[in-house]
């Protein structure tokens, strides 16, 4: 599944699971009703849905042309079970080719059906400087920063963050809306605004808008709207600050700005954004980092912006970069 076709493609997974559920003799009124509302949350729901009942369509009729095609064994023992399919001669293509994905993809989900229980991620990656805008329903969005990778249940509003950076917008007066989770831990939403890093072993998220809530079956912790948790994914500790929320998400402008930050966050936001990696002298890696530099320039401009930042100078060696006093 590529980057761009994700979400059409877990849509149209959904489409298609919704109308094999509508077989079952024991969809519930509620089960109804559920459906209606997933259809109604988006128009390309509407469409992927009428074109899996269009396949749908398409493929019976060829079913009933696969069964007049089958020749009549008499009493002879044969598996009635087995078809053959037929094939044009001189022809090595599957026999749905003419049918198109979708149909090809609603043949699948009939053969293993049923096997809709586990939920259903899209993948999402983006490559170096790339920022991308995602919608997961009419309440939820969220940007991705440049290399981060997340998988997504758009039925059930969640993500999973692999790696990176992504800021999340809650349009929704009823909390819980997005969920987000980070190994084990996970992240509910009071109607809000907030950004989210997934580092090594390290999660680090500001709340712009509203409150989220830190593992709510669990510790319970409530982040709310102005401040910023850097928890450790081992053990949960944890340390809190206040932060501004327009120097949260100016990289979404392309700008870095820090607030009392270590070095070490300060280059993993570099490098989410250049193929390059950079090394730190121990005397500057002892620093706390405040200041901003901007994206838009060349690497090497934007490295020596942050040098500065640093007090020190920039050296382009066999590994990449390296600072130093």
């Amino acid at each position: 599944m590529n980057d761009k076709n994700a979400l059409n493609d877990l849509v149209r997974q959904n489409a298609i699971t919704w109308l094999l559920r509508q077989r079952d003799e024991d969809m519930t009124d509620q089960d109804w009703a559920d459906f209606t509302t997933w259809l109604e949350q988006d128009p390309l729901h509407v469409t992927y849905y009428d074109e899996a009942v269009e396949a749908d369509a398409d493929l019976a009729i060829l079913g009933a042309k696969i069964a007049e095609t089958r020749p009549d064994h008499g009493d002879d023992d044969s598996d009635d079970s087995v078809v053959s399919i037929p094939v044009a001669a001189n022809s090595n293509q599957p026999w749905w080719i003419g049918f198109g994905a979708l149909a090809a993809m609603l043949l699948a989900a009939v053969v293993f059906w049923p096997n809709s229980g586990a939920p259903e991620f899209a993948n999402l990656q983006t490559g170096l400087g790339e920022i991308r805008e995602v919608t997961i329903n009419s309440s939820v969005s969220l940007t991705m920063n440049g290399n981060s990778e997340l998988s997504v249940n758009e039925k059930d509003a969640t993500v999973r963050m692999v790696r990176g950076e992504a800021t999340y917008r809650v349009d929704s007066d009823e909390p819980g809306a997005l969920r987000v989770e980070i190994e084990e831990l996970v992240l509910v939403d009071y109607g809000t605004v907030f950004n989210v890093i997934r580092g090594e072993g390290t999660m680090r998220m500001a709340v712009v808008e509203g409150a989220v809530m830190i593992n709510p079956e669990g510790q319970r912790i409530l982040i709310s709207a102005g401040n910023e948790i850097e928890l450790q994914l081992d053990d949960m500790s944890f340390s809190q600050r206040t932060i501004d929320g327009d120097s949260v998400l100016a990289w979404q402008g392309r700008r870095l700005v820090f607030e009392d930050r270590s070095v070490a966050s300060v280059i993993a936001d570099i490098e989410r954004n250049f193929a390059t990696h950079i090394s730190v002298s121990n005397a500057i890696e002892q620093q706390r980092v405040t200041g901003a530099v901007s994206l838009a320039n060349e690497e090497a401009i934007v490295i020596g912006d942050v040098a500065a930042v640093l007090g020190g100078t920039a050296q382009k060696d066999a590994q990449g970069w390296s600072i130093s006093d």
